[in-house]
């Protein structure tokens, strides 16, 4: 908890958000999943309203979440940002610090010179641009290991502050005048630094909302240029460099002006160094995060508590119950149809299941397993127990052989094997192979897993429904099946949840769902390479939320009536 608060950096996470949800899908499109996500949400509210219900302790944890992802984002505003590091340093000329303004804003820019050698071992608390970060660990060792004199400063740096025009900006200094009076005014927003006077700071306030541009200049006249100097910057928040947000800021304040060399103050290009206090975790960290999913959070919420106020106000409607039938059953190829689109289509273009990652991959993989290997697991398991021997052989070779090798196998075969054998299937979508070896995989482990259930019944039972006058069919229908299945809903369910975490082996393949797109983001992008353990920690968060929710849900419908045990 203390690593996760004080050092843990989890801007992977909430800068990388549409890449874990949706992968590459593609941006101008992602209204799609956001139509498919809520239609499953109101779905779900309606049948819960209709045949279920909602805990009122379920209402609470929703309200309070809820209050918390609004009012987290006020507080983490108030919370001033920890000063920007971007390091001076010899031999190369400094870049620009481009950054956004608004009116009546208090900004500082102040140089401090590293002539200390105890400079080198100080931790700079806040934000160090990256290419300072890594050069100052280089010199700081150095100075450690008495191979750098710090004392050796020749700098001279001028800071001048300049507004999108190009037109240095002014600022009011007040003075006493001879007679004792206040005298105001405008200067230049300038500091000129020589290696004497190494220290100083520029300050003023922002005329208004607009682009601005730290322009760090070095004097000509320090011939042999040597020393390290810190450029801080305290009152300017850095910009997020999400793409919805660079768009969004662009069309209200237009693109930011560009030099030959400069920092744009996006969190991209920064790292915070040292330990936060709590305060910065819950502005740098928690702030961020909640501001992205408050909007789809109370969208979500209102969709599935009006669905169950619905559902809740008609369950004794015939129409209601069949609507909501119907919009179940048409739910999983409506989502596909609307997800995929169609080719040359202007409304739904196609969108290639190649470009599908992240949750929506590993939720569709694992839907897609599971209802399929359920149907295929409970004929393989009949079939086994069939009088017939081909049938019997059959199934039994087939369920020994899947279960006989390793998942990862089984995908490598559906992906390079199987069209080696027949070039007809290499057109098949690799998305689509990857189903089908998931899906075989989970049925051969489910009918051994009903097949166990299929024993316990007894055979006076079956007796029974042949004095009836049952004809095998309907004795497997009404009276086996029911009580077969309701007597392993544990081991079901655990194959399902041992389903949805395999769905990661499909990245070994070529497919980014939840793991893949995460290895793509720590692997792909160099900022985020030190930060793999925030990335994966949060993608096990994910995966014990959604196997902890089936594995309740499993719980309770043993424990209702539906299940095997009646809760006494």
């Amino acid at each position: 908890l203390s690593w996760a608060i004080r050092d843990a950096q989890w801007a992977v996470v909430f800068n990388n958000l549409r890449l874990l949800s949706v992968g590459s899908y593609d941006k101008n499109e992602v209204w799609r999943m956001e139509f498919v996500t809520g239609l499953l949400i109101l779905l779900t509210g309606l049948g819960l309203g209709i045949w279920g219900r909602v805990a009122r302790r379920v209402f609470i944890a929703v309200l309070v979440i809820l209050a918390i992802i609004l009012i987290i984002p006020i507080i983490g505003a108030q919370i001033p940002e920890p000063t920007a590091y971007i390091l001076m340093e010899p031999g190369q000329d400094p870049a620009d610090f481009v950054f956004l303004g608004l009116a009546d804003q208090e900004v500082t820019f102040a140089i401090d010179a590293l002539t200390d050698p105890a400079d080198a071992a100080a931790n700079q608390l806040g934000y160090v641009e990256t290419d300072s970060r890594v050069e100052w660990s280089t010199q700081a060792r150095q100075v450690r290991d008495g191979n750098l004199d710090l004392a050796e400063y020749t700098l001279g740096i001028t800071l001048r502050l300049t507004g999108d025009n190009g037109k240095v900006l002014a600022r009011t200094v007040t003075t006493t005048g001879e007679e004792g009076n206040e005298v105001v005014t405008n200067i230049p927003a300038e500091l000129i630094l020589t290696p004497d006077a190494n220290e100083g700071e520029l300050s003023l306030t922002l005329p208004a909302d607009d682009w601005y541009v730290l322009e760090v200049i070095y004097s000509e006249e320090a011939a042999n240029d040597a020393g390290y100097a810190w450029l801080k910057i305290d009152g300017v928040e850095l910009l997020s460099m999400q793409e919805a947000d660079v768009e969004a800021r662009e069309e209200e304040f237009g693109a930011p002006p560009e030099r030959e060399r400069q920092i744009v103050a996006g969190d991209r290009y920064f790292n915070f160094v040292g330990s936060r206090s709590f305060g910065e975790f819950v502005s740098l960290q928690v702030s961020p995060l909640f501001n992205r999913i408050a909007l789809g959070f109370i969208v979500g919420s209102a969709l599935f508590f009006n669905g169950w106020l619905i559902g809740l106000l008609g369950k004794r409607e015939k129409a209601v119950r069949r609507a909501v039938i119907i919009g179940w059953a048409l739910a999983f190829p409506i989502s596909i149809v609307v997800l995929l689109g169609f080719e040359g289509s202007r409304v739904l273009p196609l969108v290639s299941t190649n470009v599908w990652g992240g949750v929506l991959l590993t939720i569709l993989l694992t839907f897609v397993g599971i209802t399929a290997s359920f149907p295929l697991g409970v004929a393989l398991a009949l079939g086994r127990r069939s009088d017939l021997p081909v049938i019997k052989w059959t199934c039994t070779v087939l369920i020994e052989t899947i279960r006989g090798v390793p998942l990862i196998t089984i995908l490598f075969m559906a992906k390079l094997i199987v069209p080696f054998f027949w070039s007809a299937l290499s057109d098949i979508d690799l998305t689509i192979r990857m189903m089908i070896g998931l899906t075989l995989f989970s049925a051969a482990y489910l009918a051994e897993n009903v097949r166990g259930g299929l024993q316990i019944i007894p055979h006076g039972q079956l007796e029974a429904a042949r004095a009836l006058g049952l004809n095998p069919l309907l004795t497997m229908t009404f009276i086996v099946l029911p009580q077969a299945l309701r007597a392993v809903i544990p081991a079901i369910v655990g194959q399902f949840i041992s389903l949805f975490k395999d769905t990661s082996l499909v990245a070994l393949v070529g497919l980014f769902e939840l793991v893949g797109i995460v290895d793509t983001i720590v692997s792909g992008q160099t900022l985020y390479r030190p930060y793999q353990r925030e990335a994966y920690i949060f993608i096990a968060i994910v995966y014990f939320v959604i196997s902890f929710a089936m594995s309740d849900v499993s719980r309770r419908l043993e424990t209702s009536g539906s299940g095997s045990i009646r809760r006494q």
